[in-house]
């Protein structure tokens, strides 16, 4: 056998076995939780609510209102694929600074939130809190906002319902789209079970959209918001962020700009 056929089938075999490698640790390759025990006491520096929501299956979902005083409305905030609400307590205390509300939850198998992941379910629970939302502000008083995957629950959120806005900050064209870009030689379509795909529900949202993107994004390729835009011209902003990556915004004096004109739009 030529010693270039030899060569290219374990190129080949190397790459079926890291695919069939990733296809069964791709849960702990997506979602980097963080599991929190049911009893455990939040403590934040400002005024909250802890919200527990049961889901159709018997599971619960965990949620925290973040509180301000004569609130301009809330931010229903669905956070990365990292963490829990702990964790993004300081996105929520960010966006309290603007004087808004702001709804962060667990998805199911993230913080005290239970169950396993499923992203036909995930969809589902997403839809719950926003229910839950519209039972205390009118929908003219509710943003939606989407973080990396998380811009896949707010977009489908808001392609069902009425929200005053739909901002989607380091958001994903669709997961395979992303995981292309990272990894360019393997069959990511076949590989994946979650689709994550946002291009799918962002056509049918009415509202106004803004999506934030930093241009040095390592982990979330901007052009995944580009195409995300292509799709909606109308009614919808493309902000990039030159200087931005995937865990510095917050502290950017662009974005800080410009997510303080998003909020009071």
């Amino acid at each position: 056998m030529p010693i270039w056929l030899i060569f290219l089938l374990t190129i080949a075999i190397v790459l079926i076995a890291i695919s069939m490698i990733i296809y069964f640790i791709q849960d702990s390759i997506i979602f980097h939780t963080e599991k929190l025990p049911a009893n455990f006491s939040f403590s934040f520096a400002n005024d909250f609510e802890e919200i527990n929501l049961t889901t159709q299956d018997g599971n619960t979902l965990n949620g925290v209102l973040f509180k301000v005083e004569n609130s301009k409305g809330i931010v229903l905030f669905y956070h990365n694929h990292s963490g829990n609400i702990d964790h993004w307590s300081r996105s929520a205390i960010f966006i309290n600074s603007y004087n808004f509300d702001v709804l962060i939850m667990d998805y199911r198998g993230f913080g005290k939130s239970t169950g396993s992941f499923n992203e036909k379910l995930m969809l589902r629970d997403s839809l719950l809190w926003y229910d839950f939302t519209r039972k205390l502000y009118e929908e003219d008083k509710i943003t939606v906002y989407g973080r990396g995957i998380g811009s896949t629950f707010a977009t489908y959120v808001a392609s069902k319902n009425n929200p005053i806005k739909l901002v989607l900050e380091s958001g994903v064209y669709s997961l395979s789209y992303t995981a292309k870009i990272q990894y360019p030689y393997l069959p990511t379509k076949l590989i994946l079970k979650y689709k994550f795909e946002t291009f799918n529900y962002i056509g049918q949202v009415n509202c106004k959209i803004y999506l934030l993107h930093g241009k040095k994004d390592g982990l979330v390729h901007y052009s995944n918001s580009e195409k995300l835009h292509q799709l909606k011209i109308d009614n919808c902003d493309l902000i990039l962020i030159p200087e931005g990556n995937h865990h510095n915004l917050i502290g950017n004096e662009l974005y800080l700009k410009s997510i303080k004109e998003v909020l009071s739009s």
